[in-house]
């Protein structure tokens, strides 16, 4: 970090990004700070955030529901009409795999595109924040970088997409 700062970096910025992504999907600790670190020389906040995965599955149960509720009434109706009725469990068992794909392919191709959401602490104060990344029915949300303002402190901070690190902006 010494030789970094007095203008005589031991690796490249590549170098240092190809490493950092290696140990982060070895899980290391080392490259991703979940707390919060200040730095006094520069003012600037930096916290690497998490993907929620589990607010992402939610956006796939509004299309999975109603994709469920049209297989059964058209399937249960059409298995009727030949007389030969089938339980609506069985129907459902049988159209798990297809309403599973195609609300996928529905909500990531006309609803929520190119989506992500993270979350994690405010770099300067700690309270938790959410971040969505994608377009919303072709509405244009945030792509690559996100500016986020804090609910609590009301500072400003930037989330990049790749990485989900945050950091604030450096006080002048």
């Amino acid at each position: 970090m010494q030789a970094y700062l007095k203008g005589e970096p031991v690796m490249s910025d590549a170098e240092f990004d190809t490493l950092k992504a290696e140990l982060k999907e070895d899980g290391s600790q080392f490259a991703v700070s979940t707390e919060p670190k200040c730095y006094i020389d520069t003012g600037i906040c930096t916290v690497t955030l998490k993907e929620d995965k589990f607010r992402t599955n939610l956006l796939y149960l509004p299309a999975g529901a109603v994709l469920a509720t049209v297989w059964l009434a058209f399937s249960f109706e059409f298995f009727n009409l030949l007389s030969f009725p089938i339980n609506p469990l069985i129907l459902l068992g049988l159209g798990a795999v297809p309403i599973y794909n195609f609300s996928i392919a529905l909500t990531e191709g006309f609803v929520f595109e190119n989506n992500k959401i993270a979350y994690g602490p405010c770099p300067s104060c700690e309270h938790e924040n959410r971040v969505y990344f994608g377009n919303i029915l072709g509405v244009e949300g945030y792509s690559d970088v996100a500016d986020v303002k804090c609910s609590k402190c009301k500072i400003n901070f930037k989330v990049q997409r790749k990485t989900l690190r945050a950091s604030t902006v450096p006080k002048a």
